[in-house]
């Protein structure tokens, strides 16, 4: 059998022009018309000379070397550390190209699907830094210190950060405050290539308007050594501090944090606002991590959705009540279904607190509620849906249709997710309306949220 020949061998310096960026952020440079070479901070139409670092038999990996024909959108940030991380892979380039290139991604997810849209520009922020209200980073020893980061791509080399650049600044200070108490007294953290040691994360919360905040320590072991001084020197360090957590979460579980939360201090949840209403926001609640581009989001959905007071609406995937809680005061009643029994009671104690008298949530996974609901014959007004980066099942979307809600407002994180199911609805009968909203919830990642909103065909 021959022996296939690469278009490019390792250790070899290969010079390309970016081509476009992967989902992911990376570029993407065509040694030959079905081979990609893929290399991190890379803009469209550069000319650069890289180093190819991995290959394998359909693609290989490469580092820049020179950029022999920078792009002038490039805006270098001195903080490559964020690109060697991977956690903000478009940091050097320049804003406006980064909302436009997003209403590109997402019209090209459409189009892949089938579908042609009208999409609007990026709703994007104003102060696109400093965003984020929850960070969950590692901790590691390496080289003798205490160290917290974030993995270098592909490795168990943990970067080293004291500025995320998206994060509150008020959380990366709460970071190394932990980082140094715990460094200084020793506390065991895990170690990814030994598989063995305690600590693995730090999460911490801040309210974007209530300032309170949350440290959650994410434990590999049951038990963790000097913990009552861990306790006593972090409250003693962070007066905004309103709940410290311990939450155990083996890595043989594959999960990044598990149900099983102890309170060390203070209370077992914080507070913040959105829109106005009051919410209480638990370690493991699904809480937007950029609230002034949530307050967007979810004006824009509910303007989209051209809400009714006689409407019934059901709200899917609705975590604590977000959305649902937001819009109850324009329609008759407001019905949530959610998986997560946590954030069902959340949600039950978020109606409570806000008053809210015509909303109720439900536990129950979301496309076997739909079955159920389109069985008793419910038939709501509007449907939204705000799933994970999967998208919907093919179970839920058919429920949807049986119960034929007159309008459909689909807020996703994923635009490919999001074309596909659009695709599948408007087999069923359903047709996008107006155009499509992306919404940059994610400034310096490739990430994108949409909203789309879809209205029943009556035949």
């Amino acid at each position: 059998m021959a022996k296939t020949v690469l278009p490019v061998q390792l250790n070899q310096k290969f010079q390309g022009e970016v081509a476009s960026l992967r989902f992911n952020g990376m570029g993407i440079i065509w040694a030959q018309a079905d081979y990609p070479i893929y290399v991190a901070d890379a803009i469209p139409g550069e000319l650069v000379e890289v180093e190819i670092i991995q290959v394998d038999k359909k693609s290989a990996y490469g580092r820049i070397q020179r950029w022999l024909r920078p792009s002038p959108e490039r805006e270098n940030q001195d903080r490559q550390y964020l690109i060697e991380a991977g956690t903000a892979p478009l940091v050097n380039w320049q804003y406006s190209a980064q909302l436009q290139w997003k209403k590109e991604q997402v019209r090209l997810a459409f189009q892949q699907a089938g579908l042609t849209v009208d999409v609007e520009p990026t709703v994007g922020m104003e102060q696109p830094t400093y965003y984020r209200n929850k960070t969950i980073v590692p901790l590691k020893w390496q080289d003798g210190e205490l160290l917290t980061g974030f993995y270098q791509r592909g490795s168990h080399h943990l970067v080293s950060m004291t500025d995320y650049y998206v994060n509150d600044p008020k959380i990366d200070q709460a970071i190394e405050t932990v980082r140094q108490i715990l460094a200084n007294l020793q506390v065991s953290a895990f170690d990814p290539d030994r598989q063995e040691g305690a600590l693995r994360y730090v999460m911490v919360r801040r309210g974007y308007y209530s300032h309170e905040l949350m440290v959650v320590l994410v434990s590999n072991e049951t038990r963790i050594s000097q913990l009552d001084e861990v306790v006593k020197a972090i409250v003693a360090a962070l007066p905004e501090l309103k709940s410290l957590i311990l939450n155990v979460s083996p890595k043989a579980d594959y999960v990044l944090l598990s149900p099983h939360n102890q309170v060390l201090w203070g209370a077992g949840a914080i507070y913040d606002s959105l829109l106005g209403y009051r919410f209480l926001i638990g370690p493991n609640s699904f809480y937007q991590v950029n609230p002034p581009m949530t307050e967007k989001l979810y004006q824009l959905a509910a303007q989209a959705a051209q809400l009714q007071p006689s409407d019934l609406v059901v709200d899917a995937y609705s975590g604590i009540g977000t959305i649902g809680i937001s819009v109850a005061d324009q329609v008759r009643q407001v019905i949530g279904v959610e998986v997560v029994a946590g954030a069902v009671a959340d949600a039950k104690k978020n109606v409570a607190i806000n008053q809210i008298n015509n909303a109720d949530y439900i536990l129950a996974d979301a496309p076997d509620q739909f079955v159920d609901w389109a069985a008793q014959g419910i038939k709501p007004d509007v449907v939204i849906v705000d799933p994970p980066r999967r998208g919907l099942t093919h179970k839920l979307i058919e429920a949807t249709v049986q119960m034929q809600p007159q309008r459909l407002v689909y807020i996703s994180c994923n635009p490919v997710t999001a074309g596909r199911d659009c695709a599948q609805l408007a087999e069923l009968g359903y047709q996008i309306i107006r155009p499509v909203i992306p919404v940059d919830q994610f400034p310096q990642t490739s990430h994108v949220e949409t909203i789309t909103v879809l209205e029943r065909l009556v035949p």
